[in-house]
């Protein structure tokens, strides 16, 4: 009985359910060695994604004074929206390359355009090298995450998979979470220490893949075209509600510094504290809306998240004091990590782990987020 409920309790898990998103083949003939390095260098390249997605937003308010190039409003906009601009453009590119590559070549190839991107970013200053920059280190999101989850499938049985999967999407969720309170601490340095340590990070784990992970036979498999997914309502429904959701978090994580900054004069610190508090919200709010969907509607769950994030992004601009800002950000946070919870769940329950749609429906999840969060900013 006791195992029966567990395993109950465990299928109430988004992040659980989430991975059964990807599919793939286990592969017992990896040693525990290279399996336990390999897991860590996952973990560490995709929490390496997420900060280096979002240290920037603090310095946004300051960025003109402390490069001495000054962006206009909409060239700070294209300059966030060209991370998900990249990440946008790897999906079709790495559908391109399922069948043709290993993916340890594609994780160690995100892991040297991540170096680039530090670099380009760290000794950049015009609006066009810096464009440039985020968008190749969106386009490494892309191939580290779709290579790093395939991986995982061939690294640890199905029973295994779940739980490595929470601590996956855990790294992700502080990286984003760090990224803003590391940026607003360092502001005064602007880009140039934040990119300095991640470069060296970065360094070594490329070494570690060349190490331990270029002996790896996974590659990506073929996948089914994303048409006729699309076209399926249910899918639709929920495809185009993460569009919305990431679109408004987005253009929020534009505008707001600069509101902030020109009504009460934030400093990057308190900016970063604000964003890191919103990623908090997300990250804990996904099993809780998780269990809640287990015992409600999951449509009435998404229309409630929607409802409450478009609230959420109006009060965003209306509050008195920095203090007063808190609650539209957590709820802003916690509304996003709803809708996102519901839309994968609902997904999920259409497909079966290890079924051909998984790895299709993962990449119009991804490419959703990507044109949602180009969209906000642009």
């Amino acid at each position: 009985m006791d195992g029966a409920d567990s395993e109950q309790k465990a299928e109430g898990s988004f992040l659980l359910k989430a991975g059964n998103l990807a599919a793939g083949a286990f592969d017992a003939n990896v040693e525990d060695k290279e399996r336990k390095i390999s897991f860590i260098v996952i973990c560490v390249s995709i929490f390496m994604s997420g900060f280096l997605y979002t240290y920037l937003i603090p310095l946004v308010p300051s960025y003109h004074l402390i490069t001495g190039a000054f962006f206009s409003t909409a060239e700070v906009a294209m300059l966030f929206s060209s991370w998900s601009f990249g990440a946008a453009v790897g999906t079709p590119l790495t559908l391109f390359l399922a069948g043709h590559v290993k993916c340890w070549m594609m994780i160690a190839t995100s892991i040297v355009v991540f170096f680039f991107y530090c670099i380009m970013f760290m000794a950049g200053s015009s609006f066009p090298i810096l464009f440039l920059s985020r968008s190749i280190g969106g386009l490494g999101t892309t191939f580290l995450l779709s290579a790093g989850i395939a991986t995982l499938d061939s690294l640890f049985p199905p029973s295994e998979r779940g739980n490595r999967f929470v601590i996956v999407y855990f790294c992700g969720g502080f990286g984003l979470t760090l990224g803003p309170l590391v940026g607003g601490s360092l502001s005064h340095d602007g880009s140039f220490i934040p990119c300095f340590l991640a470069a060296i990070i970065l360094a070594g784990l490329f070494c570690l893949v060349i190490l331990f992970l270029r002996d790896s036979d996974v590659e990506f498999t073929k996948m089914e075209p994303l048409t006729p997914h699309v076209k399926d309502p249910q899918t639709l429904l929920s495809l185009a509600s993460i569009v919305l959701v990431s679109s408004t978090v987005a253009f929020s994580e534009v505008i707001l510094p600069l509101h902030l900054n020109v009504a009460f004069g934030s400093t990057a610190s308190s900016l970063g504290g604000l964003i890191m508090i919103a990623a908090i919200a997300y990250i804990f709010v996904a099993n809780v809306a998780a269990l809640v969907s287990e015992r409600i509607n999951r449509n009435l769950l998404l229309g409630g998240g929607l409802a409450c994030n478009g609230v959420a992004f109006l009060a965003l601009f209306s509050p008195e004091s920095l203090a007063v800002e808190v609650l539209p950000v957590i709820i802003l946070g916690c509304s996003a990590s709803v809708v996102y919870t519901g839309c994968l769940l609902r997904l999920v329950d259409s497909v079966g782990q290890g079924d051909a749609r998984s790895p299709a429906l993962h990449q119009l999840c991804f490419l959703s987020h990507s044109v949602g969060a180009f969209v906000g900013p642009a």
